[in-house]
């Protein structure tokens, strides 16, 4: 029963000790049974009046004193002690029969009946004093780790009588015994594996977890917590308080809620579903931000809370580059045309609503909001004599000494190229736009120091003031532009207010236009290639048509001068379909002289892809030159998507059921290029080379770089760098599987007859 009773202490199950009290009770012997803890605390016993006579010196030597037993109850194979199970045999009880019926045969006869005394004396020792100390000593060597494999034997006569039923049920207890033992030890084995699992994953897991109870007392966690808070390995966590390491703890008002939840369960529920963003401070002093869920979980009486913490602060730091990007020009840090256009907006609302007080109402004197579009003279030499590389370092210098020269209300930007925009929200007098226009060109003057070169830069600057010349973005910038124009044709280094007679800069801007009119008649225009490989390779993969004009007596004219004439005008229609035909004839005609085929791309202005019947236009182009729609790739800008995604998805959609493919150019840099692209029917995407300038030494352009090639391939779409300039550069992208490359490092942009030998040595490369 030792098993049994051990079983009862273990779990203080105070029902299976009475059972075990009651077994050993059915033998009237026994007038004592007692089965307690370690403690000393009773879980079952039962007693009797013992058995008192004046024989007992007799009985005492004939049958020996009353046994008293006190059996240690321990469990595992460390022994640990959980009880105590006592037992008391009165032996007096034995040989009272005995001596009671010797005393009847001695009254009847004193010899007769000593003889049969002796007889039964020695006939009950032998027939039940003797198995019952068998079947004592038998329970004595029980094991206590198998009870089973221990049996009570009994002689053959007793298998009927008392005697056998007790050893039946003693050994169908230690069998019940037996089997609950293996039952606990399985369980228990069980257990031990779900907590060896369970606690391999706390300590394995990336995201850290935490116990805490209602007072936010931390009682356990993992060490992922430990490396998330900077904290050393054998740092205890257990007994802080999970508000000493969050910043703010009006984040999360925990004490309150975790409280209510106390109250009412139910109603905390819609909180622990979501995540909640908290800062928590590091040991080190630093801060990271984690996505914490709250999962709460009954233990016994108390409430307590699992929570997870999963670090997000790279995240967060990536999407909020990667917002700032889409508002900020990548090389100057300045805002961009979208972030200038909502400055000006918020600008010019402001001075509405200000303007339209009642008469009663105190506002300050607002004549105008000022715009400064500032343009740098002579910079595309810069780029053509010393490179794309120098003119952006030039370009950061420009921008640095602008900001040291604006007041904190006003809003510098940069458009694009050398174009800068200076937006004063709030003049007093028209006069402080003239001041800031003088101060301008002051800081022009030192001479900029750009790689040990000193460089004399100076700025077009045209003004616009609004409502006098415009009340819009568009209407102000086309004014402040045209004012601009008119600074450059006196000889730059100037600024000029806009006016509507400002016939000279009309009369320039009307003059390229009519040149760019007779430029289309007189086909004057030029179609250089550059070419672009295969990074896995080597190898020549296509090349791209760039647009130039020799314009009469006044040499090549950059693209960033004429082409936006050419988008105002609407001629950028007929010069579109002159290089499209262009291209096309270059492409027949290589093929004759026996110039291995090449896929060659050509760019898609925005006005010439949402307006007129783009789609016609080329098909009647690849039917007139014969050349197959795959030999043609037309690149477009992220900035057609905002003339309308759904009505340019259309368009390209037309185009790629010709058989033409789609690339989109200066990837990146435009506004909704990670929301819309997976809409836009394409076959690759060109990163732009603001981005790919820095990749070596910037960290940010060379994740941003690295992000758009696995997201470019994730879609499915080639991708290409242009603007690579510097092996580094080209062992980055190959190291990142970058699809194609252009640039300097391979060739600048060639005429047909010089493109044409290089596509051959590139071939064979």
């Amino acid at each position: 029963m030792r098993e049994s009773a051990t079983q009862a202490a273990y779990g203080l199950d105070e029902t299976l000790a009475e059972r075990v009290v009651s077994g050993l009770f059915e033998y009237e012997p026994i007038y004592l049974a007692l089965l307690r803890d370690d403690f000393g605390n009773v879980l079952a016993k039962q007693q009797r009046q013992q058995a008192s006579s004046s024989l007992n010196w007799l009985t005492s030597m004939m049958f020996g004193d009353n046994q008293h037993y006190e059996i240690p109850l321990t469990i595992g194979d460390s022994g640990d002690l959980v009880g105590y199970l006592e037992i008391d045999v009165d032996t007096g009880l034995i040989a009272a029969g005995f001596i009671n019926r010797s005393a009847m045969i001695l009254a009847s006869g004193l010899v007769r009946n000593f003889l049969l005394g002796i007889a039964l004396t020695v006939f009950f020792y032998i027939a039940l004093t003797k198995p019952l100390l068998r079947l004592v000593h038998s329970l004595r060597q029980v094991d206590p780790a198998s009870p089973a494999t221990t049996k009570v034997d009994i002689p053959s006569n007793h298998s009927t009588d008392e005697l056998g039923l007790l050893a039946q049920s003693a050994n169908g207890l230690l069998m019940e015994i037996d089997d609950n033992l293996w039952r606990l030890r399985e369980a228990e084995q069980n257990l031990r594996e779900r907590e060896s699992r369970l606690r391999g994953i706390m300590q394995n897991v990336a995201d850290g977890i935490l116990s805490i109870d209602s007072d936010c007392q931390i009682l356990q966690c993992n060490p992922a917590c430990l490396q998330l808070l900077h904290l050393p390995e054998d740092t205890e966590l257990v007994g802080h308080s999970l508000y000493d390491y969050i910043v703010d703890a009006s984040q999360l008002n925990l004490a309150q809620v975790l409280e209510k939840n106390e109250r009412d369960g139910d109603s905390f529920r819609p909180v622990l579903d979501r995540s909640i963003e908290l800062v928590l401070r590091c040991a080190d002093g630093s801060k990271i931000r984690v996505a914490a869920v709250f999962r709460p979980m009954q233990f016994e009486e108390n409430l307590l809370y699992t929570v997870v913490f999963h670090d997000v602060t790279a995240q967060r730091r990536y999407e909020e580059r990667l917002v700032y990007m889409a508002n900020h020009d990548p090389l100057t840090d300045l805002p961009n045309r979208s972030m200038l256009e909502l400055s000006l907006r918020n600008a010019l609302t402001d001075f509405r609503e200000k303007g339209s007080g009642s008469e009663t109402e105190v506002v300050p004197l607002l004549t105008a909001t000022a715009l400064l579009f500032i343009d740098l003279d002579r910079f595309k030499l810069v780029n053509d004599s010393l490179g794309h590389d120098f003119g952006d370092l030039l370009l950061k210098e420009v921008a640095n000494r602008l900001r040291g020269v604006i007041r904190r209300s006003d809003t510098l930007g940069r458009l694009g190229g050398d174009e800068f925009l200076i937006i004063i929200p709030h003049l007093n007098e028209t006069q402080e736009a003239a001041n800031l226009g003088q101060t301008v060109l002051e800081a022009f003057s030192p001479a900029f120091e750009i790689r040990g070169r000193q460089l004399f830069v100076s700025p077009s600057i045209g003004i616009a003031l609004s409502p006098a010349d415009g009340d819009d973005f568009a209407t102000l910038m086309r004014n402040a532009d045209a004012a601009m124009y008119s600074a450059k044709a006196r000889g730059g280094g100037t600024y000029h207010f806009f006016t509507k007679m400002m016939n000279e800069s009309a009369a320039a801007r009307l003059a390229m236009e009519n040149d760019l009119r007779d430029a289309i008649k007189r086909e004057q225009f030029e179609v250089y290639y550059q070419p672009k490989i295969h990074l896995s390779t080597g190898r020549l993969s296509g090349l791209e048509a760039l647009l130039r004009w020799n314009r009469p007596g006044r040499g090549f004219v950059s693209p960033m001068q004429f082409i936006p004439i050419a988008e105002e005008t609407g001629l950028i229609g007929k010069i579109g379909e002159w290089v499209l035909r262009r291209v096309c004839q270059q492409i027949i005609e290589w093929d004759h002289q026996g110039v291995t085929p090449v896929v060659v791309a050509v760019n898609l202005s925005t006005r010439q892809l949402i307006e007129g019947r783009i789609t016609e236009t080329i098909s009647n182009i690849l039917q007139e030159t014969g050349v197959p729609p795959s030999r043609l790739v037309l690149e477009i800008t992220e900035t057609v998507m905002m003339q309308g995604m759904n009505r340019a998805v259309a368009i390209l959609s037309e185009i790629r059921r010709l058989g033409v493919q789609i690339a989109i150019d200066d990837f990146g840099t435009g506004y909704s290029s990670l929301t819309y692209l997976k809409r836009l029917p394409i076959n690759s995407i060109k990163i732009d080379r603001s981005f790919i300038r820095d990749i070596t030494t910037d960290p940010d352009d060379a994740a941003i770089t690295n992000t758009i090639i696995m997201m470019g391939r994730n879609l499915g779409l080639r991708v290409i760098a242009e603007g690579v300039e510097t092996t580094d550069q080209l062992e980055f992208l190959r190291a990142h599987d970058c699809d194609e490359i252009q640039g300097f490092l391979i060739s600048e942009p060639r005429p047909p007859a010089e493109i044409a030998a290089l596509m051959e040595q590139l071939e064979q490369a």
